[in-house]
């Protein structure tokens, strides 16, 4: 009840203020607004303006601005009346359509930089340098807190993942041991990266035998990166190592993970320190060993839970450039051991993998594996500033990726999505809920900026056409256009719908 409480509260607020936008930009262009609603439906009271009816509307979802003469098609107004919208100048359409998408950026940015004074600012830890790599070629170390990415504050990993991305050199600023250093990192190519879980799986051979084995067939083919996205859950699979070995079973899930440039670091997430008192454990207890798997920080604890999540017969192997990297079978029994740091002592608790779990699923309940970094003064200005732009461009890629077929419109979010995961930012406090909301807004806005019909930046794109061409748009094509465009991004929201139930319902 409270996530969705939370859900309308967000999703009303943040549309209020985009609408807002458009509002303003209206007014000042003494273009009449008829209606200024929030919410939906029916109307639970209403409040007559100068100009403008403001309705308060039952169902608190979102609002909306109705302008004189926006549809185009309506020939109830008086054509000679200027405080329809249509009988606007084109640069007054356009700043009207802009104003709402500029709202609901600013608010982001608000809303980042109000978080970064109160909050302060996630720090980007490196827990795990690989052997070889080029960080640690470059001299990055477990421990160290990057600072500094090209010359921009680092306040989130993925600020580092986005430099990355592009292969070339990484210049960073670096805290090591207390010491500021300066470094830089030239990222590796990496191969594609298979995940597998088998069910019912049956070995010949020691487990041990397959580590770093090239897994050479699938099912009797070579062909094993055409073979693997052709396969479903349930089929049956035999893969075929060098040396002679097979692994058999059906197959329960598989994902890819593409090739992509790399530097060979993994981000302290989670530590592997509980977080509550709960059960039989102590906030401050350590991990250090589950069963006889060793726990040496969170990236560890991450991979015992990919362990303790996997059923009995199941079999986990991953592979990168068709040769193992890691493997491992679930904890047996329905009974876990676990070993402890609790005030320098060890002791060991002895606990069910569906209590464990539970108390995992829990809030809050593992630590984080990173600390928070306060900028001084104005400095938290411009350090808001750069994080809603590294949100702005990773929206503009992502959105980029759809058109391209890089991205999977699987991945698209609508309303049950975002409910589900405002209902989890409101259990995780309010410094989530502000993150959560800063990204919803800059989404609301660059969305309304594509140049779609029915969308803001379609008719952005019509008042631009007025302006080059000097021709006025046939307001009857345009209705029909903006009409099209809305039933078509009605078909995208059912289809995005039934995909949130989808997952929601696995």
């Amino acid at each position: 009840m409270m996530a969705i409480v939370w859900f309308l509260l967000i999703i009303t607020v943040l549309v209020v203020v985009h609408e807002f936008g458009h509002y303003l930009a209206a007014v000042s262009m003494k273009t009449r607004v008829e209606e200024f609603a929030i919410g939906f439906g029916p109307a639970l009271f209403k409040l007559k303006g100068r100009h403008t009816q403001f309705r308060f509307n039952v169902f608190p979802l979102g609002g909306y601005v109705r302008l004189a003469g926006e549809d185009n098609g309506n020939e109830s107004y008086d054509p000679s009346d200027n405080g329809l919208f249509i009988n606007k100048k084109p640069w007054q359409k356009l700043v009207i359509a802009l104003s709402g998408p500029v709202f609901s950026i600013l608010l982001g940015y608000i809303v980042i930089g109000f978080s970064g004074m109160v909050y302060g600012f996630n720090e980007v830890v490196i827990e795990k340098v690989i052997p070889g790599s080029p960080a640690d070629e470059a001299g990055l170390l477990s421990g160290d807190i990057i600072k500094k990415v090209n010359f921009g504050y680092a306040f989130d990993r993925s600020i580092l993942s986005l430099n990355i991305a592009e292969g070339k050199k990484v210049d960073m600023q670096v805290v090591s041991s207390g010491k500021i250093k300066e470094l830089s990192v030239v990222p590796s190519y990496t191969e594609q990266v298979d995940t597998i879980v088998l069910d019912y799986f049956e070995y010949e051979g020691n487990l041990e035998e397959l580590s770093n084995k090239e897994l050479l067939k699938i099912n009797g083919s070579d062909k094993v990166d055409e073979v693997f996205p052709r396969l479903e859950a349930g089929d049956p699979i035999i893969l075929e190592f060098e040396g002679g070995t097979f692994l058999r079973g059906k197959l329960s899930s598989y994902s890819a993970e593409k090739e992509r440039y790399t530097i060979g670091v993994y981000f302290a997430v989670f530590s592997n320190i509980i977080n509550v008192n709960q059960g039989k454990f102590q906030k401050g207890d350590k991990i250090i060993a589950i069963d006889d798997f060793e726990i040496n920080g969170g990236t560890d604890f991450l991979e015992s839970i990919t362990k303790l999540s996997l059923s009995s017969g199941q079999f986990y192997l991953q592979t990168e450039a068709n040769r193992t990297t890691k493997y491992f079978s679930p904890f047996l029994g329905n009974d876990i051991f676990i070993k402890i740091l609790r005030d320098g002592n060890e002791v060991i608790i002895n606990i069910e993998k569906s209590e464990f779990m539970q108390l995992l699923s829990s809030v809050n309940a593992i630590a984080q594996g990173y600390g928070k970094w306060r900028p001084k003064g104005a400095e938290v200005i411009g350090v808001s500033i750069q994080w809603a732009n590294s949100l702005l461009k990773a929206m503009l890629q992502s959105i980029g990726q759809l058109f391209t077929g890089k991205a999977d419109t699987n991945d698209l979010m609508g309303p049950v999505g975002i409910a589900n995961i405002i209902g989890q930012a409101a259990q995780a406090g309010i410094e989530s809920i502000l993150s959560l909301i800063a990204l919803i807004t800059l989404n609301l806005g660059i969305f309304n900026l594509l140049p779609l019909p029915a969308l803001d930046g379609g008719r952005i794109v019509f008042s631009l056409y007025e302006m080059i061409s000097r021709r006025k748009v046939n307001p009857k094509v345009e209705a029909i256009v903006h009409f099209i465009g809305f039933a078509l991004l009605m078909v995208l929201m059912v289809y995005v719908t039934f995909n949130d139930i989808t997952r929601f319902m696995k």
